[in-house]
This record gives C-alpha cells, sequence and structure tokens, in this order.
C-alpha cells in the first residue's frame, strides 16, 4: 500500500508530459514570433498561423495566447470604430495618423481630413492567409474599419457635429453595444468580438465585424451626405462651379466678356489694372444679370484674379495704364503682325471660387485645377466669338462710313476710286473667313456646352442620387471632370513626348485653329478701328469744308490730307497677303482636325479619300456627339474634298 503512494518515474513521465507539450508550445512561439520582434497586427496574424496545426492541444494552446495577446488591439479597434480616437503609442494597429506638412494650409480641412490624416498600413492587417474560420479581418473589412472611423472624425471635425455617435447608444465600458439594427441577435462586444448570444465560434467573430462595420458604415455616409447636401449645399456649389467657372450663366458670361472690353481696350500689358478695377468687374456683371438671385453663399465665394508670373515685372499691376498722345488721334497706324503674338490682360483673367470644408474633400486641389484649365479654354473661345462678332459690328459701320465717304466725293474722289474699290473687296474677303471661323467656333462652342457639359452635368446628378458614400460622390465629380477634359479634345497630348507630338493631335490642331482665330480677330479690330478713326476725321474735313463754303470761301482745298486716306490704307497690298496667308493656315489646320476627328470617331480602315463617290464610315465608339460635330464642321465636304484634291496633287 505504501509503495503505491511513491512517486514512480513512469509516472513522474507521465506527469511531466503535458506541461512539456506546453513548454514546447511556448517555446516554439517565443523563437519563431518573440525573437522576430513583431507586434500588432503582424504579431496577431503569425499567432495565427501558428495555429494552423493538427495537433489539437498545440492548435487550443496557441489559440488561447493569441485569445489574450489580441484584447489590446481589440480594444483598439473599439476606440476606433465607436471614437474615432487612434490611441496607438506603440504604432500596433493597421490605421496610422499623418501630421499635416508645412505645405498644408489646414489640418482640419475637408481634403485633409478624408484624404491624407488617416491611411491603412497594409502589414499591420492580421491576416491569416489561410482564410476560411481562421480570419478575423479581411483586407476588404479593414479598409471598411479605416473608413469608420475616419468618417467619424470627418463629422466631428469638418461637420462640426461634437456630440454625433456612430451608434444609437453610447458604449458601456465593457465594450457592449447594442443596436436594433446590428447583430442578428441585437447586439455585440466589440472588445471580444463574441456574439451576446454566446456563440463561441471562429466564423462568427469575422461576421460580426463585418455586421458592426457595414452598419456603421451605412449610418456615417448617411449623416455625411445629408449634411453636404442639405447644411453646406453641395449641389448648389457643384452647380455655381458649373455656371462661373464653365460659363454656363450664359447672360453673365457675356455681360463680364463686354465689362472687360470696356476695361481692357487698348492696353497691350497689365500695368493700371488692378485687383479692385477686376473686383468691380465682376460685380457690375453680377448685378446686372440673373446671377444677383443667387444665394449669397455662393456669390461671396465668387472672385477673379490676374495670373501673374512671380517674375514678371508687372506682376504688382502697378504703374498708369499707357498713356495716349492726342497728337496722334488722327493717324492711321500699319498693322504690325507681331504685336498678335504679344499676351495682353485678357490672356491673365481667370475667374475663381472658393471652395472651404468640408466641401473641398469634393472638389479638391486637382479638381480646381481641371476647372480652371477648362475656364481658360472656354473663355478663349468666348472671347474669339465675342471678337468676331464685335468685329462683325464695327465692319457694318465702317461699310455704311465708307458709303457715305464714297458718295460726298472730294478733289482727290476721281484718285481714290480704285482704292475704295480694293477696300471693298478686302472687307468682303474679311467678312468671308470672319464667317468660317464664327462657323468653327459656334459649332465647338455648342458642342462643348450641350454635349459636354449639360450631358456631364445631367450624369454627375444622377450619380450623386445613387451615391451610398463620401467617396462614391468624390469618384462621380472626378469622373465627371475627366469625362469633361477627355471629351473637350483637351487631353490627347502625351506628357513625355509632348513637344514632338502636340502638333500632331487634336489638342494641338485644336489650339492652333484658335490661336489663327484670335490673330485674326486682332487683326480686324486693329484695321476696323483705325479705319473708323480716319473716316471720322474725314468727316470732320468735310464738315470744316462745308462751312467754309457756307462763309463764302474755298470749300476744298489741297491741304485736305484726310480725304481718302482710308481707301489707301485698306487698299494696301500687305493687307491682301495677310488676309489671304490667314485664310489658308485656317484651312489648313481645320482639315488636319478634320483628319485627326475622323481618326477617333471612324474605323481607321475607312479613310476619306479612299472612294470617289463618298465614303461609308463604321463608327469606333459609341459616343455619337463627336460624330455629329464632325459631320457639322464639315456639312457640305469642302474640306474632305480639299484633302483628297490635295492628296491628287501630291
Amino acid at each position: 500500500q505504501n509503495s503505491r503512494n511513491y512517486l514512480t518515474l513512469r509516472s513522474l513521465l507521465a506527469r511531466i508530459r503535458p506541461m512539456r507539450n506546453r513548454l514546447r508550445t511556448m517555446a516554439i512561439l517565443s523563437d519563431g514570433v518573440g525573437s522576430r520582434g513583431l507586434r500588432g497586427g503582424r504579431l496577431l496574424a503569425c499567432i495565427l498561423r501558428h495555429s494552423l496545426d493538427g495537433n489539437s492541444q498545440h492548435s487550443a494552446l496557441v489559440r488561447s495566447i493569441g485569445t489574450d495577446c489580441a484584447i489590446p488591439w481589440y480594444r483598439l479597434l473599439f476606440g476606433w470604430m465607436t471614437q474615432g480616437v487612434l490611441d496607438d503609442v506603440h504604432e500596433e494597429f493597421f490605421v496610422t495618423e499623418n501630421e499635416p506638412t508645412e505645405k498644408e494650409e489646414r489640418k482640419l480641412s475637408g481634403y485633409f481630413m478624408w484624404h491624407k490624416r488617416y491611411t491603412l498600413v497594409e502589414g499591420q492587417i492580421p491576416l491569416c492567409s489561410s482564410g476560411g474560420m481562421m480570419e478575423i479581418i479581411t483586407a476588404d473589412l479593414a479598409r471598411g474599419v479605416l473608413l469608420v472611423g475616419k468618417g467619424i472624425n470627418f463629422i466631428r471635425y469638418c461637420l462640426l457635429n461634437k456630440d454625433w455617435e456612430v451608434f444609437e447608444n453610447a458604449p458601456t465600458e465593457g465594450g457592449m453595444v447594442v443596436d436594433s439594427k446590428i447583430g442578428a441577435n441585437g447586439g455585440y462586444n466589440l472588445v471580444t468580438l463574441m456574439d451576446v448570444g454566446g456563440n463561441d465560434d471562429n466564423c462568427q467573430c469575422l461576421l460580426t465585424l463585418h455586421n458592426a462595420v457595414a452598419a456603421a458604415s451605412a449610418r456615417i455616409h448617411n449623416h455625411i451626405l445629408d449634411s453636404l447636401n442639405q447644411q453646406h449645399h453641395l449641389i448648389c456649389h457643384l452647380k455655381a462651379l458649373k455656371n462661373f467657372l464653365l460659363l454656363g450663366q450664359g447672360d453673365f458670361v457675356t455681360s463680364f466678356v463686354e465689362s472687360l472690353n470696356k476695361e481692357f481696350r487698348g492696353r497691350t500689358s497689365t500695368a493700371g489694372i488692378y485687383t479692385h478695377t477686376l473686383s468691380g468687374v465682376l460685380e457690375m456683371a453680377l448685378r446686372t444679370t440673373n446671377a444677383r438671385f443667387l444665394p449669397q453663399y455662393v456669390l461671396r465665394n465668387l472672385g477673379v484674379r490676374l495670373m501673374i508670373d512671380h517674375n514678371d515685372p508687372d506682376r504688382y499691376w502697378m504703374g498708369p495704364p499707357p498713356k495716349k498722345n492726342d497728337d496722334d488721334d488722327n493717324d492711321i497706324i500699319p498693322w504690325d503682325d507681331d504685336e498678335s503674338s504679344i499676351k495682353d490682360p485678357w490672356d491673365y483673367v481667370c475667374l475663381e471660387y472658393n471652395i472651404d470644408s468640408p466641401l473641398d474633400a469634393v472638389v479638391h486641389n486637382s479638381a480646381m485645377e481641371t476647372y480652371h484649365q477648362m475656364f481658360l479654354f472656354l473663355f478663349r473661345l468666348k472671347r474669339i466669338e465675342w471678337t468676331m462678332n464685335n468685329s462683325w459690328r464695327q465692319s457694318t459701320e465702317l461699310n455704311h462710313a465708307i458709303l457715305i465717304e464714297n458718295k460726298a466725293g472730294g478733289i482727290e474722289a476721281p484718285n481714290v476710286r480704285a482704292a475704295a474699290e480694293k477696300s471693298s473687296f478686302l472687307l468682303r474677303r474679311i467678312a468671308t473667313i470672319r464667317q468660317t471661323m464664327l462657323h468653327f467656333i459656334s459649332n465647338l462652342q455648342n458642342y462643348l456646352m450641350f454635349e459636354v457639359l449639360e450631358g456631364g452635368w445631367d450624369t454627375l446628378i444622377r450619380s450623386i442620387e445613387m451615391s451610398r458614400s463620401l467617396d462614391d460622390v468624390i469618384y462621380a465629380h472626378d469622373t465627371y471632370l475627366n469625362e469633361i477634359v477627355l471629351k473637350s479634345l483637351l487631353s490627347d497630348t502625351d506628357e513625355e513626348n509632348e513637344e514632338e507630338t502636340k502638333s500632331n493631335t487634336v489638342e494641338g490642331q485644336l489650339l492652333k485653329i484658335l490661336s489663327i482665330a484670335l490673330k485674326f480677330g486682332k487683326f480686324q479690330d486693329h484695321i476696323f478701328t483705325n479705319s473708323l478713326r480716319g473716316l471720322e476725321s474725314a468727316a470732320k474735313s468735310r464738315k470744316a469744308a462745308q462751312y467754309r463754303s457756307e462763309k463764302g470761301t474755298w470749300g476744298r482745298t489741297t491741304t485736305d490730307e484726310n480725304e481718302g486716306k482710308v481707301f489707301y490704307y485698306l487698299a494696301d497690298s500687305n493687307l491682301f497677303q495677310y488676309v489671304d496667308q490667314t485664310a489658308k493656315e485656317f484651312d489648313k489646320a481645320l482639315s488636319d482636325l478634320l483628319k485627326l476627328l475622323r481618326k477617333q470617331v471612324y474605323d481607321a480602315n475607312h479613310v476619306v479619300d479612299e472612294k470617289e463617290d463618298g465614303t461609308t464610315y463604321v463608327l469606333k465608339n459609341n459616343y455619337d456627339a463627336l460624330g455629329f460635330l464632325l459631320f457639322r464642321l464639315d456639312f457640305s465636304g469642302y474640306y474632305a474634298r480639299q484633302a483628297k484634291s490635295g492628296k491628287k496633287n501630291k
């Protein structure tokens, strides 16, 4: 009997074996995990991988150790998902906070808060790499967790809802959250991720977290979208950007261009142009159009500036305007072709629309650069159209004044009759070229305004209405701008070979055509202004002669040099040469543009000069608006025939 109470070697070995197995498991963990200096999500991932063993005792022990090690990590997850707090001193969580740089204007701006402040650390996500029941989180679910905490901070610091809670009932100290909208049994514990009903299945852990993220994300994004649309007027500000920076408010744009023309008349530099002057022009355009009925939260964000380079000596916009010599009022200044290449104040004007937090999360800096790019393009197009229309008004006035002057006669009338005929031919030639350019400008402008901008706007509104998160709204807005740039023919140049290939792209040819048209508009304004000034001087001389004749003296003398001066000016062969050269350059550039457009719209196997009796084209894409633009630009087939005859001559 006493021998049975003694501890034998066999019984000692039997009792030590379970402890040896446990020590062996802990030694494996110590050597395989502890020696690598892992922490946070990487530590949990390694422990989970060690639990994938056929030995049930080894697996149970490792999972028990992993459960205890995961409690601090789950507490970080709990604080992040319920309060948006990231108390990660040792950098163990898979979300990290980035401090703003010196270039960041405001730390709590909507753009910084949503896009930059919090980022995902891929290496700290505790992925088991085996899938199935052993996963406690997935990569997609980790991104959802990031959006939950980021949304909470966005609501509190950008939307300024300090007391807003992600859950209807505040969490208790133990981490219990009870919400009728979350979980199969009405609640869960975020600290241990155990189901309230006591189900300790591993897959229930992942399902519980998934339900929590889905419910929290839905409530957060619903609150964000409702606040942006109702309190911060997102749609109103986007429409204001369309109306002002994309020139959708027609009456305002016309009034603004006319006011700028009065301010910039006769100026070739920005000297004498001040910020308050442009602000006054903008204010006048707003007060005299339907834009005055817009809300104040829209109008106060609108501004105008001059895009002056820091190295430009005129960047301070100081100095008086160019002085005008009264002795030269009656002089007719010859046209200098080099003057058209000099930048004028029109090239520096840019409308601005200030977007504050939290809307700058949607309309970020890159989006504003796209808006400014489109504004400069559309504003130049509008300026060319206005210049052409204004030159038509000037030419009508000039033709009427020439008719009166020709009927008035004078001592030199027989000598200037030939010059008058040449001047009439020049004006008709100018009118023909102007109408050709106006046809191109008006059709391009209608395509941009109706097919591109209005169609894109309708798509944007539908996308925003169907959005379920802030990222969906941002993506819809970015897509809206990208499609505008793409359909506006401005995204056709490869940045690496931009200088070499720009002339052979649609964008390069389009800018070349606009440059030729603007140059020709300046030419018309110059010669028409000088001709009207000369005819006005001639009219004064004629009235003076009539007054002298009524007094009984000689009415006309050989000293009346103003008679016929305008006719000689308009009959100059240099003007005819310039007009003909401009017409050839415009036709050549437009033919090249149409050729490039056909390659974009139609099948490359069908070229314009394949058949004598016309070519049947096959569309390359389903975007019909560009095909309709191509048809309107060459509705009579004139440029197609020109390209065909040009190839035959070669």
